[in-house]
């Protein structure tokens, strides 16, 4: 029997959706796709940030941007111009609108939304999804579910929880994103402010926590009202936002049967070092159209090239082993007076002059005895 879709998407959430949308655009030539999300209904959720560089995707959809951003901590503050690629900022919200209307265009794609999967088998060559009242059949699953397969064992996590705030009074440089105001917490951790401001009046701030285990957003709250005061004028809470990612773990092995993939945090969706996913689910989700295209199966997230994967983890076990040097670290990595490599790297896009300059920025001993440290092992 002929299958009821082509591509079953689980989870219609940033990946599968960013799927959807570019399937939708190939018109008649779309394939038959369901998107089965269990939300009833979309609301804005979380702030998805990258950097604006000529071969960032869905940039009209920003919401913001900034052209220079700074670190700061007791001793400096450095502001980088990063006119060239802004750092620009998206409300899921206004993404999840976009991509519904950009969806909504192409009959063939049909969405199940406010429905769970109950159980996922493979019969003969299709895979039958069970749902609470329907019964899917398919020829590729793509699985973009939050959640892992098998417990893992990251170098750190990175633990967040932000509000957005209206002030009373101007209280926000409007022109200036803050990526790190490192402030005061537990030796065993590296904990900073992320500051996006929207306007004078309003911003969206985030206490960021670099640890060895989850921070649980009730744990993270209690850095606030030490932060209130750092504002003048009252703030009032509009929204809130909490996630933690895992950073440097070895990636969840896919399954064997390549009609059946997973796309998410727990496939390598997000960079090991900054936690940046938003632009890696576009060139993810931009490939897996072309191959759409071709008439083949969809490829998992492709891996990052060693030269990241390597100093990616190496910087991770040097915070974990050195967390009270985490804030002098980072500051070393913005101190140059020309961005751009940082940037690119942070982008993924770095040369290997670009990783050059980038590792000559850092306490080059420290490292070593790591890289020793590791080897002994």
């Amino acid at each position: 029997m002929d299958p009821d879709f082509d591509i079953l998407i689980l989870g219609g959430g940033c990946a599968g959706l960013s799927l959807a949308m570019r399937l939708a655009k190939m018109g008649k030539d779309c394939p038959r796709v369901a998107i089965v999300e269990r939300r009833e209904y979309y609301v804005h959720d979380r702030t998805w940030s990258f950097w604006g560089s000529e071969s960032a995707q869905l940039k009209s959809m920003a919401t913001a941007e900034w052209k220079s951003v700074r670190v700061v901590n007791k001793e400096n503050t450095h502001v980088i111009d990063c006119a060239a690629t802004p750092y620009q900022s998206l409300e899921s919200g206004v993404f999840y609108q976009k991509s519904q209307e950009e969806i909504s265009k192409n009959p063939r794609i049909k969405f199940f939304l406010g429905k769970s999967v109950l159980k996922v088998d493979k019969v003969d060559q299709f895979w039958e999804i069970d749902l609470a009242s329907e019964h899917l059949r398919g020829k590729q699953v793509i699985d973009t579910r939050p959640g892992f397969g098998k417990k893992i064992d990251p170098i750190l996590w990175q633990s967040f929880s932000g509000v957005e705030c209206e002030s009373s009074e101007d209280s926000f440089d409007e022109k200036v994103a803050t990526l790190m105001e490192f402030i005061d917490g537990p030796k065993e951790q590296v904990t900073f402010l992320y500051v996006l401001p929207y306007s004078s009046r309003r911003a969206l701030i985030e206490v960021t926590v670099f640890a060895a285990r989850v921070q649980s957003k009730e744990q993270i709250q209690t850095f606030w009202e030490d932060i209130s005061k750092k504002y003048s004028g009252k703030l009032t809470p509009k929204y809130s936002e909490y996630y933690a990612i895992p950073m440097g773990f070895t990636v969840d092995d896919q399954f064997t049967d390549p009609t059946y993939i997973k796309v998410g945090i727990e496939s390598g969706a997000a960079r090991a070092a900054t936690g940046y996913v938003f632009q890696r689910i576009q060139r993810w989700a931009e490939m897996a159209s072309i191959q759409v295209r071709r008439g083949c199966l969809i490829s998992p997230l492709q891996a990052d090239s060693w030269m990241i994967r390597w100093m990616d983890l190496l910087f991770l076990k040097v915070i974990a082993d050195h967390p009270h040097r985490g804030s002098e670290l980072l500051m070393r990595l913005f101190s140059r007076r020309d961005a751009g490599a940082l940037i690119r790297f942070m982008d993924d896009k770095p040369s290997i002059l670009d990783a050059i300059k980038v590792m000559m920025t850092l306490p080059k001993m420290l490292f070593i005895r790591c890289l020793w440290k590791e080897w002994l092992r």
